[in-house]
């Protein structure tokens, strides 16, 4: 089969590697139909994931058809039409049990490289899942590949994160980045009932489209996003920053935005391993943080229903359709900055 293939920072390729075959009983073989390049595969393009080895297949975001299943797999069979997490997990030890499968034992992220379980990723013909009868979806009738691709990864991503922040209905929200997960965050804000939603960036044009589906563009190169929050909500601040951009610099603007009493939740992929708290800040704000990796296994049904209903258009972010054999120019794109997000069409 053909797969993207990494093979050093800033060099990935299109190459023919061996098909995947059913390695565990509750493995399945998905037909990939539609991938995408995710803004956290730019940091395995970048260097600053760990664990990455040379002749790795990447990728995350997927939808296709089940070819084959394992002899434990109960609620799949060859030709279901799928969606998958990102993240794989077992459904079974003591932390999925839970609800948490972004911290399940087993688990681990498809493309991602040693550090992540060394799972071979999905920018490819056909991909191996494991654990497919809780990592997989259904596809539900009348969705397209892209409705239902941003499911199993930055929609839900963007969805868990306003779910984290405890969001009433009426509040006023905050999202700091408008790349493809703020967008996402934006649209799920009012899904959950937001009143009126700040879209801040530092890119004019991603304020513009979040405009586009109703948000107050806070275009922050330009103005002061404080203050311009602050003079909408009366003083106060946003009652739920949702911060989608990942690093020091965006984590304390959510401290500046919030107001006191009031809640951020960060997604934001980050390198840096380290994060000057503002304590005191936080002390006498009364301020709530949330900072966690996505639990897509909890909240991908909800997603797939509310795209299903209409309430939100995940792909109004796709800027880039490209075939697989194209993936080093669509990640040269995404890198520079060219693209907002890319698509991979693999196979009908």
């Amino acid at each position: 089969m053909k797969a993207v293939i990494f093979h050093d920072v800033g060099d990935v390729r299109v190459e023919t590697v061996k098909d995947p075959v059913i390695q565990e009983p509750a493995d399945a073989i998905v037909r990939i139909t539609t991938a995408a390049i995710c803004g956290s595969d730019l940091h395995l393009y970048h260097g600053t994931i760990p664990g990455m080895m040379p002749g790795a297949i990447i990728g995350h975001e997927y939808v296709g058809v089940v070819e084959e299943v394992g002899p434990q797999v109960q609620s799949f069979k060859r030709g279901d039409r799928v969606v998958g997490a990102f993240h794989v997990a077992c459904g079974k030890c003591r932390t999925c049990r839970r609800g948490h499968y972004n911290q399940c034992r087993f688990g681990g992220v498809l493309g991602y490289g040693v550090a992540f379980g060394n799972l071979d990723g999905t920018q490819a013909e056909f991909a191996r899942i494991p654990y497919a009868d809780y990592t997989l979806r259904r596809v539900p009738d009348g969705l397209s590949d892209e409705q239902a691709l941003f499911t199993g990864d930055i929609l839900t991503t963007a969805y868990g994160a306003v779910v984290n922040s405890g969001l009433k209905p009426g509040e006023n929200v905050a999202v700091i980045g408008c790349g493809p997960v703020g967008i996402m965050a934006v649209q799920s804000a009012f899904a959950l009932g937001a009143s009126r939603v700040f879209a801040v960036d530092l890119v004019k044009e991603r304020t513009e489209l979040a405009a586009q589906l109703g948000a107050i563009p806070v275009p922050s190169k330009e103005m002061d996003a404080e203050a311009k929050i602050r003079e909408w909500t009366d003083g106060e601040g946003a009652d739920v920053v949702i911060e989608a951009v990942g690093g020091s610099a965006t984590l304390a603007l959510g401290f500046e935005l919030v107001r006191g009493g009031g809640r951020i939740s960060a997604v934001g992929i980050t390198a840096e391993d380290t994060f000057a708290y503002p304590l005191m800040a936080s002390l006498v704000k009364d301020v709530t943080f949330r900072l966690g990796v996505a639990n897509i296994h909890r909240d991908i049904d909800t997603t797939l229903a509310l795209v299903q209903g209409g309430r939100i258009d995940p792909t109004v972010v796709v800027s880039h359709r490209l075939p697989l054999e194209k993936a080093p120019e669509g990640y040269r794109l995404f890198a520079e900055r060219q693209a907002n997000k890319v698509i991979l069409q693999v196979s009908k």
